[in-house]
């Protein structure tokens, strides 16, 4: 098994490491590890490569993996990629009432669920199946005619500055 202790950096804030895995690509030395959400919190985790390498991660407290961060394989670089997961993306239609977001984080926060505030001004939160969609919709029923909810299958990000332990 090999152990690795170091992130060398991330494909999508290093140009010159991201040129590294491109040329991996081509000379066939380069593993891909997929972890889900909750694994990419570990600090302590062994796991196999698609290309059935066995590996153990050991790092310090606090360290949290990143879609994209690279690894040292000694013989290869190892890629991380997050898996999707299911989410609802909430979006507000134009007409809306002013207290209509305080009223959306206030039933997702008693849901005790995290959310990412996307760049088209929705907000997703992960789910654990798509029935959900319909425990949301009955609890937004009040607010409906302002809301459009939907299922998507999407890497999740919470956003960093909130520290919110699902249930």
């Amino acid at each position: 098994m090999l152990i690795i202790k170091k992130i060398l950096g991330n494909i999508y804030n290093d140009t010159l490491l991201n040129k590294k895995i491109e040329e991996s690509k081509v000379n066939g030395n380069l593993q891909k590890l997929f972890l889900s959400r909750s694994e990419m919190e570990k600090i302590h985790l062994r796991k196999e490569t698609d290309g059935g390498i066995e590996i153990g991660l050991t790092f310090e407290a606090g360290t949290k993996f990143h879609h994209g961060d690279v690894l040292d394989g000694d013989k290869s670089l190892i890629l991380i990629n997050q898996m999707p997961e299911k989410t609802i993306k909430v979006r507000l239609k134009n007409d809306t009432s002013s207290d209509l977001p305080v009223i959306v984080g206030h039933v997702i926060g008693n849901r005790h669920r995290p959310i990412s505030l996307n760049d088209d001004h929705s907000i997703s939160f992960p789910i654990h199946d798509d029935s959900e969609l319909d425990l949301f919709q009955n609890l937004f029923q009040e607010s409906s005619q302002y809301l459009i909810l939907s299922i998507e299958e999407t890497i999740f990000v919470p956003n960093g500055r909130m520290n919110v332990h699902e249930h």
